[in-house]
C-alpha cells in the first residue's frame, strides 16, 4: 500500500493479467447468461484444434534463479496454438510444478474419470499432507470453461506467509534467529472469529471474456520426459496470472517466465530482464492482439479491482460491476482497442490515471510495441493526465514538503521543550518500509537512514531515544507526508502503541467476498515492544496521508479508543487509500499498479464493514500553517495540543 509520485524502478512487472473482449469497431455489451460475453460479441477467438509450435522455457524467481532447474525435465514447455499468435499456453501439470516450487507446498492433479475435460488441482502443505490447511481444491471444467473453488485460496504465497489456509497474507515472516529482524506471524487465521464473513464459492467464467482452455494429448511431443497427465489441460498464461498469481510478479517475455513473491528491490533484476528484452518498436498491432489485450484488461479489473463499487466515496461515480461497461460509458473503449499503438498507449494512461485515479493506480511503462526511444515520451504522460484525486494528493504533498523543509524538518525524531525540559517528541517518517537496515547498533544519528530503510527498527531506535527523557509524556506520530508502503511494517509500528493481540488488521476480499480480521504474534529477541509505556499519542495526518499512512490512523480511531490507551488523530482528514496494491503487466507488456482484490477495512462494534478509502476524520482539526512552525519546528503544534488537551501536558 504505497502512493508514490515518482516513477520507481520496475519492481511492478506483475500479472500478465487475463481478460479479453470486444470489437474495435463496435461494442454492444452482451449477456453471458444468454451466450454472449460481457465484453461484446463482435469478435470471436479461434476454436483451435492444433498445436503449431512449442519451446522450452525457464521460470525465474526474485533472485533471477531458475526454480525448475531441479525438476525433470529442467524446464517447462510453452505451447502456441493455431490462431493465437504469440499467446503462451501452459500445461496444468507445469503450472502445478511452478506453484509448488514457489510456495513450498505439495499438490495433486486428478482428471475426473468419465468426464472428459474436468480436472482437479489440490494444494497441500509443505509436508505434502493436508495438515491444518483448509480445503484448497480448484476444478477446471473445459466443457463449461470455468474455474471453481468452494473455498477459494489464491495460489501464489510463500509457505511462511500462509497460516492455516489463509492463502492471502502479505505479512512477511522474517528470520527469527536474527536479533535485528522480528518474526511476525498472523495467528488469528485458525480462530473461527477471524472470519467476519466466511469465504464464498468462487467461479471464474472464462467464457465471459471469450477465453478458452483446451485439452490436448501432449505426450506425443515429449513422451520421453513427460511427467504430467496424458491428456493435459492447456491454459493461457495470462488467465492464470490474472486470477491466481496473487501478490506476485508474473510475466512472460517471449521465451521465459519471471515470478517474484514481493515487490521490493530484490526483483528488479528479473523485471528489467523480462521487460527490456521484448521491445518491438512498431506502430500497429493485429486485431487479435488488440482484442486479446482488451479482454485481458477487463478480466484483470473485474477480478482484482476492489474499489470499483466504492468510488462514490471520493466524489467519483461507481465503477462496474463490469469494467467494460464503465470503459465505454466514459468513451475510452475504442481507443483501448485501437490497432494504432500510439492511440492505444495514450488511452491506457488516460484509463489508469484519469479514470481509475484512486491514488494507488499508476502507469509505469508503455506497451512493448513502443521502442526504447519512444517509451520515454509516454513516461511523461501520467503527470499530465493525472485525475483529480491523484492531482490533489500530489499538490498537498508538494505544499507540505516545502513547508517542512523550510522549517528545517525531515525524517527522524524531534523534541519540543518547555521550562528547560523536553516535553513532546515527534516521530517523523514518510513511508512504511521493510528493507535490510544492517546489523546495528544504531544511534539517534541513524534515525533518518532507518526511516528510509526499515520502519520497525526506526521506531525501535526512536523509542530508545525518547526513553532517555522521562519528562516526555506526549508523542506525536507525524504521518503528514507519509505515502504508505509495507502493511507488515505498519502493523509492527502500531505494536509500539499497543500490544499486538489487542488490535487487528481487517480485510475484505472482493473475489471470494470474505471479510477477515488478522492479529499477530511477534518474536523479537530484544523485546523491542516493551519500550512502549503510557505515553499520550497524537497521530498527525494531512490530506496526503495515504494507504498505510491512512490505515495507521484508522486502527487508532476504530480500535484503540476501546482500550485505556490515549490516542488522538489530529490535523486534517487523511488522504485515504484502502486497498493493497497489485503490480501488473498487460498482455502486450504495459506496466502498471492498481488497487487489488483485497481491501483494507475496519469494522464497527457489530462487525459491520467500514470503508476507509475516503480517509479518516480527525479528533481535533489543525491548520497546515501550524504543522511545522513556531520558534522551533513543531512549537505551534505543541501549543495547539496543549491548549486542546491541557490535562495531558
Amino acid at each position: 500500500m504505497k502512493f508514490n509520485l515518482k516513477k520507481k524502478n520496475i519492481f511492478a512487472v506483475l500479472a500478465l493479467c487475463a481478460a479479453f473482449a470486444l470489437a474495435s469497431c463496435a461494442n454492444e455489451v452482451g449477456d453471458s447468461a444468454s451466450g454472449g460475453t460481457v465484453v461484446g460479441d463482435g469478435y470471436k477467438f479461434p476454436e483451435t484444434t492444433k498445436i503449431v509450435s512449442r519451446m522450452q522455457s525457464q521460470v525465474f524467481n526474485a533472485e533471477g534463479k531458475s526454480i525448475v532447474a531441479n525438476l525433470t525435465p529442467s524446464y517447462v514447455v510453452t505451447w502456441f496454438l493455431e490462431g493465437y499468435e504469440k499467446v503462451p499456453f501452459l500445461r496444468l501439470s507445469d503450472v502445478a510444478a511452478i506453484i509448488s516450487s514457489l510456495n513450498g507446498r505439495g499438490y495433486q492433479l486428478n482428471a475426473k474419470k468419465g468426464q472428459d475435460g474436468l480436472w482437479y488441482y489440490e494444494n497441500y502443505d509443505c509436508k505434502n499432507s493436508k495438515g491444518s490447511y483448509l480445503s484448497d481444491t480448484l476444478s477446471f471444467d473445459v466443457s463449461k470453461q470455468t474455474i471453481r473453488s468452494d473455498d477459494f485460496i489464491r495460489f501464489i504465497a510463500a509457505d511462511s506467509n500462509i497460516n492455516n489456509g489463509i492463502g492471502y497474507c502479505y505479512y512477511n515472516a522474517t528470520d527469527a534467529a536474527s536479533t535485528q529482524k522480528p518474526a511476525i506471524t498472523m495467528n488469528n487465521a485458525s480462530n473461527p472469529t477471524a472470519y467476519v464473513k466466511n469465504k464464498e464459492t468462487t467461479e471464474i467464467k472464462l467464457d465471459d471474456y471469450g477465453i478458452k482452455m483446451f485439452v490436448f494429448d501432449t505426450t506425443q511431443y515429449n513422451s520421453a520426459s513427460f511427467t504430467g497427465l496424458k491428456n493435459d489441460l492447456l491454459i493461457p498464461f495470462q488467465a492464470l496470472s490474472s486470477a491466481f498469481f496473487f501478490f506476485s510478479i508474473a510475466t512472460f517475455n517471449g521465451s521465459d517466465y519471471y515470478f517474484c513473491l514481493d515487490d521490493g528491490l530484490a526483483n528488479a533484476n528479473t523485471a528489467f530482464r523480462a521487460y527490456d528484452s521484448g521491445r518491438e518498436g512498431r506502430s500497429t498491432r493485429s486485431r487479435f492482439s488488440a482484442e486479446w489485450n482488451y479482454r485481458n484488461l477487463c478480466m484483470f479489473f473485474d477480478l482484482n479491482y476492489s474499489l470499483k463499487t466504492k468510488r462514490d466515496l471520493v466524489g467519483k461515480d461507481n465503477i462496474g460491476p463490469r469494467i467494460n461497461d464503465s470503459i465505454f460509458a466514459n468513451g475510452l473503449g475504442f481507443d483501448l482497442l485501437s490497432q494504432d499503438t500510439a492511440i492505444y498507449d495514450t488511452a491506457l494512461v488516460k484509463f489508469l490515471m484519469s479514470y481509475i485515479d484512486d491514488g494507488h493506480t499508476s502507469y509505469i511503462e508503455p506497451s512493448l510495441y513502443q521502442s526504447k526511444k519512444d517509451a520515454g515520451n509516454y513516461i511523461l504522460l501520467p503527470g499530465k493526465l493525472a485525475g483529480p484525486r491523484r492531482a490533489q494528493i500530489g499538490k498537498i504533498l508538494n505544499d507540505l514538503s516545502a513547508r517542512r523543509e523550510k522549517a528545517g524538518g525531515g525524517e527522524g525524531v524531534f523534541y519540543v521543550e518547555e521550562g528547560g525540559q523536553k516535553k513532546m517528541a515527534v516521530i517523523v517518517f514518510d513511508g512504511f518500509v521493510g528493507g535490510n537496515p544492517g546489523d546495528g547498533p544504531w544511534t539517534k544519528d541513524d534515525l533518518p537512514t532507518l526511516a528510509a530503510t526499515n520502519t520497525y527498527q526506526f521506531f525501535k531506535q526512536a523509542f530508545i531515544d525518547i526513553a532517555k527523557y522521562p519528562s516526555v509524556e506526549n508523542v506525536v506520530i507525524d504521518l503528514s507526508c507519509n505515502g504508505g508502503g509495507s502493511c507488515d511494517q505498519c502493523f509492527l509500528a502500531l505494536c509500539f502503541l499497543e500490544d499486538p493481540e489487542n488490535f487487528y488488521m481487517g480485510q475484505w476480499n472482493v473475489l471470494d467476498n470474505s471479510m477477515t480480521k488478522f492479529t499477530a504474534s511477534i518474536k523479537d529477541e530484544n523485546n523491542a515492544t516493551s519500550l512502549k509505556k503510557s505515553y499520550n499519542f497524537y497521530v498527525l495526518t494531512s490530506g496526503f496521508s495515504f494507504s498505510c499512512g491512512n490505515y495507521f490512523p484508522a486502527v487508532c480511531k476504530y480500535q484503540f479508543h476501546k482500550n485505556s490507551l490515549f490516542v488522538q488523530n489530529v490535523g486534517k482528514q487523511s488522504g485515504g487509500g484502502a486497498a493493497n496494491v497489485k503490480s501488473a503487466q498487460t498482455s502486450d507488456g504495459a506496466l502498471f499498479k492498481t488497487s487489488c482484490a483485497t481491501q483494507m477495512c475496519e469494522f464497527d462494534a457489530n462487525n459491520n464493514y467500514i470503508c476507509i478509502d475516503a480517509g479518516i476524520p480527525v479528533d481535533y482539526g489543525i491548520e497546515y500553517d501550524d504543522f511545522y512552525s513556531g520558534d522551533k519546528i513543531y512549537q505551534n503544534l505543541y501549543n495547539k495540543l496543549k491548549q486542546k488537551y491541557p490535562s495531558k501536558f
